[in-house]
Order: C-alpha cells, then structure tokens, then sequence
C-alpha cells in the first residue's frame, strides 16, 4: 500500500467518524419514548383511508357471503 492511498483510507475512516459523531449528535434532543399519534403524521390522510377500505372490506365480505347463500340455495332447489 502506498503513503498515499494510506492517507486517503485513514481521511475517509476520519470523514466517516465525523459524520456519525454529527449524525448521533442531532438526534441526543430527541426524546423516544412514545410516537405521536398517526393523524399528526405525514401519514394521517393514509390512516382514515385505511379504515374506510376496511369497511368496505367488510361490506363486499358480507354481500359476497350473501350471495354465496343465494347460490347454494338456487342449486339445491334445482337438484331436488
């Protein structure tokens, strides 16, 4: 290994401790003890989304299960 290459290795392990220093850094003011609620988010349009699609979930399932019913009555009518 050259003088050169030995001085770039040890500037980039130098550059990479500062960042993490810097990275570790502006997170210490931060506290994590418990995350604010979904709807304060960027994702609090998506949470009501989320349960609106599974209400209509529920809503096919029940129609589906009906018609299911349906079906099964329709052929055990013609079958007898």
């Amino acid at each position: 290994m050259t003088r050169k290459s030995r001085h770039i290795n040890a500037s980039a392990r130098g550059a990479t401790l500062v960042v993490a220093a810097l990275l570790t850094a502006c997170g210490a003011g931060q506290s994590s003890a418990e995350p604010p609620p979904v709807e304060d988010t960027a994702f609090g349009d998506l949470a009501g989304a989320v349960d609106e699609a599974r209400a209509v979930e529920s809503t096919l399932q029940e129609h589906k299960e009906a018609l299911d019913r349906a079906l099964e009555e329709n052929e055990n009518a013609t079958a007898e």
